[in-house]
């Protein structure tokens, strides 16, 4: 046996190891085919979107198609191109078709795949499922799976009805239909594409009409909360229960809109000019969802290069934020955020365990939460830095579109398009890195634990 003054004690047997830091070989597959599968999925897009067909007037250069195919299945929204110049209808399709399955998941439409076929799903499948949808009890995989599809189709089906009535009258109801559609999708898979840009209108007209905007907000608050939260909503006249994780986003939620709007509003008295000339009804709509579609949608009818640069800079903060897990939304979610935030203010308060909400959170989901946002804050660190030494550029200009590339969002200040193919090609990757999420691609790049024997004598390290 070792004294009291070893270095190293010896104990029976090795220690049980958190998963995110040692994770087993399941965990590790499992995060190799959701990298592999989207990787797969934004291959065929680039496929799909470089035919001839998919062009007007030319066709889509392999770096184009590349991006563009990136963009929509992260949805993110970012583009090199005009859709509603540059792309037929039938590449507009593919564009549909990308977001819808880069939204909702391909996982989840494997679920539907399995069963149509027949198979039944295995014991990786289901832990596959478990990982990307957030379900904590691997029993419910399939039924909660195909509820999320349920549920899905019913709120972008009602989204894209109450679109094309409003839009009907003005556009002719056959046209309506498919910009409805299309926009019904984009909004409430936080994608951010549209097909209005360059068309010289803001929503064909309809950029400042509170119906239409209340109806786009809504689906992008309910693609942004997720399913989870979505869940026990519907659930809470029965259960008359909260789980912590729906009240912390909410909480979250509230607070990130409730205070981007107090300081857009006031823009112009931080010297922008994105809001001139707009009356006050008008000005409120406007802010309420560029504020609303900073959590990751991206849906733009302000130029957001007129915002000054204390707006510009809670929009960016809102968008490295993003949604909450197994959510449409990207960014390190609100939960990670709220999580360090309960987290800092037990230690201010002398609290031995982080408490919120009168549940204590364990150890494990703090440390994830660490490794989140430390790995986010590095490939935003990184990504800015090697676009800064690629190209000149404002810093603030560039570290706002890469954010907005890492947290899915689609908001530019217009840097992406003078980006050369180095450029391109390093915001493609980091739209990719942050659709999969940061904890996917640390599980998947951990090496293994090797048990020991042995533990290390602790030692405090001086801090502040």
């Amino acid at each position: 046996m070792a004294t009291a003054s070893s270095d190293v004690n010896v104990v029976p047997v090795a220690e049980p190891v958190a998963q995110l830091a040692h994770p087993s070989p399941l965990a590790k597959q499992n995060a190799l085919v959701l990298v592999v599968g989207f990787a797969l999925i934004v291959a065929v897009g680039t496929l799909l979107l470089r035919l001839p067909i998919s062009g007007t007037e030319r066709p889509l250069t392999w770096e184009e198609a590349l991006f563009i195919s990136t963009s929509a299945t992260t949805v993110t929204g970012l583009t090199v191109i005009t859709p509603s110049q540059d792309l037929s209808p039938f590449g507009q399709l593919v564009l549909l078709v990308l977001m819808e399955v880069g939204g909702v998941g391909f996982i989840a439409f494997s679920v539907v795949l399995f069963a149509l076929i027949g198979r039944r799903l295995g014991l990786a499948e289901r832990m596959i499922l478990k990982q990307a949808l957030g379900v904590l009890e691997t029993a419910r995989i399939v039924s909660f799976t195909l509820y999320v599809l349920a549920v899905t189709m019913a709120v972008q089906a009602a989204g894209a009805f109450l679109l094309w009535l409003r839009w009907g009258p003005a556009l002719g109801y056959k046209r309506a239909a498919y910009l409805a559609i299309f926009h019904a999708v984009s909004a409430f898979g936080n994608a951010g594409f549209d097909l209005f840009s360059g068309t010289g209108q803001v929503l064909f007209g309809f950029g400042r009409d509170p119906f239409t905007l209340s109806v786009m907000m809504v689906l992008i608050l309910v693609g942004g909360l997720g399913i989870l939260v979505i869940s026990d909503l519907i659930m809470y006249p029965w259960q008359r229960r909260l789980s912590v994780h729906t009240k912390l986003t909410l909480v979250i939620t509230a607070v990130l809109i409730g205070s981007g709007l107090l300081i857009v509003l006031a823009d112009e008295y931080f010297a922008g000019s994105a809001l001139k000339g707009l009356s006050l009804g008008e000005r409120f709509w406007v802010v309420l969802f560029t504020v609303v579609s900073a959590r990751t949608a991206g849906l733009t009818i302000i130029q957001l290069d007129q915002l000054s640069q204390a707006s510009a800079l809670v929009l960016m903060v809102s968008m490295f934020i993003g949604g909450a897990p197994a959510s449409m939304a990207g960014g390190v979610t609100m939960s990670t955020v709220g999580v360090l935030m309960v987290a800092v203010l037990s230690t201010v308060r002398g609290v031995p365990q982080a408490v919120v909400f009168g549940r204590t959170l364990p150890l494990e989901t703090i440390a994830k939460a660490v490794a989140i946002m430390t790995v986010s804050t590095l490939v935003n660190f990184f990504v800015t830095l090697l676009l800064l030494v690629d190209r000149t550029g404002d810093l603030f200009t560039v570290a706002f579109e890469v954010v907005s590339a890492f947290s899915n969002t689609g908001y530019s200040m217009g840097a992406t398009a003078d980006l050369d193919t180095f450029g391109r090609l390093l915001i493609a990757f980091t739209m990719f890195w942050g659709r999969l999420g940061p904890l996917t691609l640390v599980v998947l790049l951990t090496q293994r634990e090797r048990p020991t024997l042995c533990r290390y004598p602790a030692e405090q390290i001086v801090l502040g």
